[in-house]
């Protein structure tokens, strides 16, 4: 019957056209196990078509067929092991690509510049701030660094290249032919496969983002705004208006007054009003550090300059105001030998830290206080006269509070409302009087001191003349600067005061202003006129009115 079978396939698939086949076939043998019978047929036709002959030929061939099956399944097995590993790679490879991506904005957002260096000098930058920072120096820097590693001349690169070590924090400066930098520059060294150090990594930052940083955190900024000051006086809001045309230029400024009258607070102002006001505002007390440190404060010292030197050296304060505002308090009482110094920062706009020769530049405004007549000083010989015109270009003299009486109930007010003790609900008429009668020596500084105490002797409900202290109840009004009138005459003869003192000042003011330009811009009187914001024909005509000359 199988024999049968296989001739009737066979011959339904024979022709006269395909007289030649080969084909496989399934079989289950007799011990029900399968094998495969490759046949070979061969039809024999007459003219007219007809078979008459068949020859067929069978030979096993189950050996060869499970061979292409297990070569079938093993090629499956390797395709779908591809296809999973191709997936993997591709998702491993996007993960690195986007994390690839990450690490090149991190970079190029950075703050600081990024730099990869090798032993053999070999520099790549890594993102543009080096390049913004140093600007047409760049290429210099660069330079300098690679001549640095191939002569071996940094000894924290060397060893971050030679030993592995990295190293943190290290001030490097660089000098160019426009000028000196200094940056902060951390170093990590990177291996290869053979975990042998090929190059490394500088991070640097710019020393006066540091310095910036450093300032922020350590309260060197401006608390104080015009808003801040409390008045009521006329004199006052027009000293508080010319201080705020001051602000808009880049001038040095030269803020006159009695102690206590709040000339860091006018300096605050004046910094927080300008084009500066993003800045540090660092404020020095001149009189308050020893003459033999004066230096150091100021400008800075390298490490090694004198006995007690900080390691590392130090930046002074004009380095630490750059890009902002430096207050020098209380700078009549700057010592002789320190004013020549000075004299020549404010004249070329650098600086060079003790016991170095390299110059910093700096781009840093000068706003100085001073309670004492800085020309009384330059007469006896105390002060330099050619650093007294160098700062006294705009002049701001803040009035004093006795000759401003009306601020008196103003402030109290104002200091009574600030305090954290509960506020009286009564105040005696005679505390008043009183107090505007007194000359207060310690102008608004002691005002508020005399408020403090007062409310701490009271029992916060009432303040009477019982509560005013011991030197301000026994004040005799004869011997008081300001003589008690009549309320009529008083309020009369004070108006017409203040605007003759408007007048007088403003002239005073205007004039000094004027001298003190004049020898800035070395008598050039367009430049004056261009600096004041005025026409060169009303320069003159003032010129004329307060009797300058200018010799030519």
């Amino acid at each position: 019957n199988e024999d049968q079978a296989l001739v009737e396939t066979t011959i339904k698939k024979l022709s006269p056209e395909n007289q030649f086949i080969i084909y496989a076939e399934r079989v289950i043998t007799k011990e029900r196990q399968v094998s495969w019978i490759e046949w070979t047929a061969r039809g024999f036709f007459t003219r007219s078509g007809e078979l008459k002959e068949i020859q067929v030929v069978g030979h096993d061939i189950t050996d060869r067929k499970m061979a292409e099956r297990g070569l079938q399944k093993a090629h499956d097995e390797l395709e779908l092991r591809v296809k999973e590993r191709t997936f993997e790679l591709s998702k491993v490879n996007k993960e690195l690509g986007m994390l690839n991506n990450n690490m090149q904005s991190l970079i190029s957002n950075m703050a600081d510049g990024v730099i990869i260096v090798d032993a053999e000098g070999g520099v790549q930058n890594l993102n543009p701030i080096l390049e913004k920072t140093c600007g047409t120096a760049y290429p210099e820097i660069l330079e300098k660094i690679k001549r640095d590693i191939l002569e071996e001349k940094n000894r924290y690169v060397m060893n971050m290249l030679k030993n592995k070590q990295a190293f943190k924090d290290v001030v490097i400066a660089f000098s160019t032919s426009k000028g000196g930098y200094h940056f902060l520059v951390s170093g990590t060294p990177l291996g290869n496969i053979r975990d042998d150090v090929n190059c490394g990594f500088l991070i640097i930052s710019p020393m006066k983002e540091v310095h910036n940083l450093v300032n922020r955190f350590s309260g060197a900024r401006a608390r104080f705004s015009f808003e801040d000051i409390v008045t009521d006086d006329p004199l006052m809001q027009e000293t508080i208006d010319y201080a705020r045309q001051a602000a808009t230029s880049n001038g040095t400024v030269l803020i006159t007054g009695e102690s206590g009258t709040g000339k860091e607070m006018f300096a605050q102002a004046i910094h927080n009003a300008s084009n500066r006001c993003r800045g540090p505002f660092v404020a020095v007390n001149c009189g308050a550090i020893p003459r033999d440190l004066i230096g150091s404060e100021l400008f800075g010292y390298i490490e090694g300059a004198f006995t007690g030197a900080k390691k590392g050296g130090n930046p002074g304060k004009f380095e630490l105001a750059s890009g902002g505002t430096i207050f020098l308090d209380e700078i009549g009482d700057m010592p002789f030998e320190q004013q020549v110094a000075l004299l020549r920062v404010i004249q070329e706009r650098c600086v060079c830290r003790i016991g170095s020769n390299k110059v910093i530049p700096i781009n840093v405004r000068i706003i100085c206080a001073t309670n004492k007549n800085l020309l009384e000083e330059v007469r006896k010989g105390n002060f330099r006269e050619d650093l007294y015109y160098r700062l006294n270009v705009i002049n701001v003299r803040i009035p004093p509070l006795r000759e401003r009486p009306e601020d008196v109930k103003v402030l109290l007010t104002y200091f009574l409302q600030k305090s954290y003790q509960h506020n009286p609900t009564y105040i005696d008429k005679e505390v008043i009087k009183y107090l505007t009668s007194y000359p207060w020596p310690g102008n608004v500084r002691e005002l508020q001191n005399i408020v403090e105490r007062m409310l701490y002797i009271s029992n916060g409900e009432q303040l009477t003349i019982n509560h005013l202290p011991r030197e301000i109840y026994n004040f005799e009004f004869g011997t008081s600067a300001i003589t008690p009138k009549p309320e009529e005459e008083h309020e009369e003869i004070s108006i017409n005061q203040v605007r003759e003192r408007k007048r007088e000042r403003k002239a005073e003011q205007e004039r000094e202003e004027i001298l003190a330009l004049l020898d800035h811009c070395q008598g050039n009187v367009s430049r004056v006129a261009r600096e004041m914001g005025i026409a060169r024909s009303t320069l003159y005509k003032k010129m004329n009115k307060y009797r300058i000359s200018v010799e030519i």
